[in-house]
């Protein structure tokens, strides 16, 4: 793990196996995501978003609940047959956390491969759909991509700041009810790779 890094405080830190693998179920991630989005919603509103029945969603959500991941809140509508969730965390893990087993291993590699699958999808998703977003939000995304020689290092110093930027804009970040702000996504990967 790097040195440079700092967790900020909500950030949970993924440390067991069982935490690992319930973050390896698409489902969970895409209601990890919808409630990051969101400061709470309903198992039936999650539901909606995710295309799965609230009893499905109720599952899971008590899955992601018993590794810490999402937690009940308190209840928006006052109706108390409802409960409410929300993501208590951000969260973060290391490959090399887990790589003292094959288990482990396997499992890194399995939650990986589901973030980068639902990040990838939602990044095609606009892609198919930009023009519908308007003229605004057409020119105000970006893409960028770059190839840099950089040592373990320098790749690790340049993610320490491109998270610090990230951080400024969550501190800065526009009022839920503006009425032309939306949540929008920021992928930051950088790897080494072989062209």
């Amino acid at each position: 793990m790097s040195e440079n890094r700092k967790t900020r405080d909500d950030i949970k830190r993924v440390s067991t196996l069982p935490e690992l693998k319930a973050l390896s179920h698409p489902t969970r991630l895409r209601l990890l995501y919808a409630l990051k989005a969101h400061d709470s919603l309903t198992a039936t509103q999650l539901g909606e978003i995710v295309e799965e029945s609230p009893a499905s969603v109720s599952y899971h959500l008590n899955q992601l609940a018993s590794s810490g991941f999402v937690e009940e809140t308190d209840n928006a509508s006052g109706d108390g047959r409802q409960r409410w969730w929300r993501a208590a965390h951000g969260i973060s893990w290391f490959p090399t956390d887990f790589s003292d087993s094959p288990h482990g291993a396997t499992a890194a590699e399995a939650a990986k491969a589901v973030m980068l699958e639902h990040q990838w999808s939602r990044l095609m998703e606009y892609g198919r759909t930009a023009t519908s977003w308007g003229p605004d939000w057409t020119d105000a995304t970006f893409s960028a991509d770059n190839v840099l020689r950089l040592t373990p290092s320098q790749t690790d110093a340049l993610g320490v700041e491109l998270l610090e930027v990230v951080e400024r804009y969550r501190s800065v970040a526009a009022d839920e009810e503006s009425q032309d702000a939306a949540v929008v996504m920021v992928l930051l990967h950088g790897f080494p790779t072989q062209m």
